[in-house]
């Protein structure tokens, strides 16, 4: 229900203003039941918001002052809370002590009433703060896959859930979530999701490239693979480097070709840039050794000679490279090739 009442409070004695945008009705309500200031005084903060929470949307609070005054004086503040959220778990009520010193709009109490009956209440009970932060993420929580969610409310942990939801929605959409992914031990941390969700990972099959990969070289076929080489090499392959995320999944969409020589110790990103061209990334032994001379033209070779359209650089690199260097010509200047261009143009028309 609307509360015109609620509007910023004009009071300034510091107990109505513990009521927000009530703080005139409270003082109305006082002066037609000067005995409400001994309640309230004393009050704690549960209370007042469940009073708060009762002026907002109860029902019965549009009735005259005479009456809800009463009705605020001699009912337990529990019962106010019930009236004014009648779906919550009777738990709210001590919970509200963490809400803040003041009472807040009402869009802030209708948001905790449908937390408080969901399924995720306990991330609300056991938040340190009721606030907005606090609002927001159970919130997340609501909107996130279930199991996930169900994960993070033990963990208690904000910044890393919807990482981990937008994770478990890629998997899902690729069909590598088994039935146990996801459910951890009582005592299991962020580290085991992890794990599990990089296992998931490694399930999903690298593309077929499109062409023939040159012997002595072979697909590595997976991110599973992929980290496991990343480790083995020593390189920025492996996922507890900053980036190589990009890797494994440039893997998965094909968008990147991890190729591996067993005997040369070889590893080699190749990269798609569009229009069936590719720029090779990186030809390197363990701990980005450079190969045997020779050994990267031989690679090249091999590739050519299977239909692969090598360019030295992505067209986006060779782009800023060349306007780079136009500017460096022109001083630093402005962007000065089109004026080139139509003086170039007009000789042309002169000639």
């Amino acid at each position: 229900m609307s509360d015109d009442r609620s509007q910023p409070a004009t009071e300034r004695a510091p107990l109505l203003l513990a009521f927000g945008g009530h703080a005139g009705r409270m003082a109305a309500l006082i002066r037609v039941r000067p005995i409400l200031i001994a309640r309230l005084i004393m009050a704690p903060r549960e209370a007042v918001h469940s009073i708060g929470a009762f002026l907002h949307l109860a029902p019965d609070a549009a009735g005259p002052d005479a009456e809800i005054a009463a009705m605020i004086n001699d009912t337990d503040p529990r019962d106010l809370l019930a009236a004014a959220l009648p779906n919550s778990p009777s738990r709210l009520y001590r919970a509200l002590d963490r809400a803040g010193d003041r009472v807040r709009k009402q869009e802030f109490y209708k948001r905790v009433g449908k937390i408080a009956a969901g399924p995720f209440a306990d991330a609300l009970f056991e938040a340190k703060a009721i606030d907005e932060a606090c609002l927001t993420h159970c919130e997340a929580l609501l909107a996130m896959d279930a199991e996930v969610a169900a994960i993070f409310v033990r963990l208690r942990d904000r910044y890393h859930a919807e990482f981990a939801d937008s994770l478990v929605a890629f998997l899902r959409a690729h069909g590598v979530v088994r039935g146990d992914d996801l459910h951890l031990p009582p005592k299991a941390g962020l580290p085991a999701l992890v794990r599990r969700l990089t296992r998931a990972l490694g399930r999903l099959p690298a593309p077929d490239p499109g062409f023939l990969v040159p012997a002595p070289y072979r697909l590595i076929a997976s991110t599973d693979e992929l980290q496991r080489l990343g480790k083995e090499f020593q390189n920025c392959l492996a996922l507890h480097h900053w980036g190589a995320a990009e890797h494994h999944l440039r893997l998965i969409d094909g968008t990147g070709v991890y190729l591996i020589a067993d005997e040369l110790r070889i590893l080699v990103a190749l990269r798609r840039v569009g229009g069936g061209l590719w720029v090779l990334d990186q030809c390197a032994g363990p701990k980005n050794e450079a190969p045997a001379d020779g050994a990267q033209a031989t690679l090249l070779r091999g590739l050519a000679a299977n239909g692969v359209k090598l360019v030295a650089a992505d067209p986006q690199t060779a782009l800023a490279r060349l306007h780079g260097a136009t500017r460096r010509q022109h001083g630093l200047g402005g962007d000065d090739l089109n004026e080139d261009d139509e003086e170039e143009d007009g000789e042309e028309i002169a000639a």
